[in-house]
């Protein structure tokens, strides 16, 4: 899901909660840092909701390594270049 200006909170923690597992995977961690991006740029300092608080300058290190893993590995994380071959005999 593309987050835009019309995304909602609840939204864009879908988001980041389906994508938590980025690790090793380029798409996820894309995934994962655009809502990361999102979160920090529309959040209050912390919040609580059902008893949960959230602090949000936590997300700054989660953000950073994010960024360093996507500018690593970008686009061509878990591609496979598939070549024809031919059995030797």
């Amino acid at each position: 899901m593309p987050i835009t200006s019309t995304s909602t909170h609840t939204q864009v923690i879908a988001q980041y909660n389906d994508n938590l597992s980025w690790e090793g995977d380029a798409a996820k961690a894309v995934l994962a840092l655009e809502a990361v991006r999102w979160l920090l740029v529309n959040r209050p300092q912390s919040i609580t909701t059902n008893n949960r608080t959230t602090d949000y300058s936590a997300l700054e290190q989660e953000k950073k390594r994010l960024e360093d893993f996507v500018s690593a590995f970008g686009n061509s994380a878990n591609r496979v270049t598939f070549t024809q071959g031919k059995m030797r005999l």
